[in-house]
């Protein structure tokens, strides 16, 4: 698998919660493999993962990339798509997911540092991998967006 990011938001409130996209997964190799499950594996303090869901783009006008305000009519689609979490998500040789992963999150006060690397669970024929992947979302908290 081949992904990595670096998303930022300077408009988070304590309290609230957000949709942060993990990157979209891709193989690289001349097999299928099942993907399995992904999560952030650095959380800073002041923040808390809530939950994850996964997504196909074909049910939210494409892979949506970076943060975005929980329960708001932006992120309609990605709350009321079909998740697929929890379920085995087949990716082709030499391609890249249609399905791709969000973490919800809650600003819980002071955000002490970033949220970084994406690990994803995946089988290939008969073997199970986990593979770490960079990605880096800098959330900080700042003017509310619209203000």
């Amino acid at each position: 698998m081949q992904a990595e990011a670096e998303i930022s938001f300077e408009h988070a409130q304590a309290g609230a919660e957000y949709w942060v996209s993990l990157p979209q997964p891709s193989n690289t190799s001349a097999k299928s493999l099942t993907l399995e499950k992904a999560r952030i594996t650095g959380v800073p303090k002041g923040l808390r993962i809530v939950g994850y869901r996964a997504v196909s783009a074909q049910d939210t006008d494409g892979h949506a990339m970076g943060v975005a305000p929980a329960g708001t009519p932006q992120v309609h689609d990605l709350e009321h798509a079909p998740d697929h979490a929890g379920s085995p998500i087949q990716v082709k040789a030499s391609a890249t997911s249609d399905v791709y992963y969000l973490a919800r999150l809650k600003v819980t006060g002071q955000v002490g540092g970033d949220l970084t690397g994406c690990r994803y669970w995946y089988r290939q024929g008969t073997t199970d991998y986990r593979q770490d992947l960079p990605c880096v979302t800098r959330i900080s908290l700042g003017e509310p967006l619209g203000s």
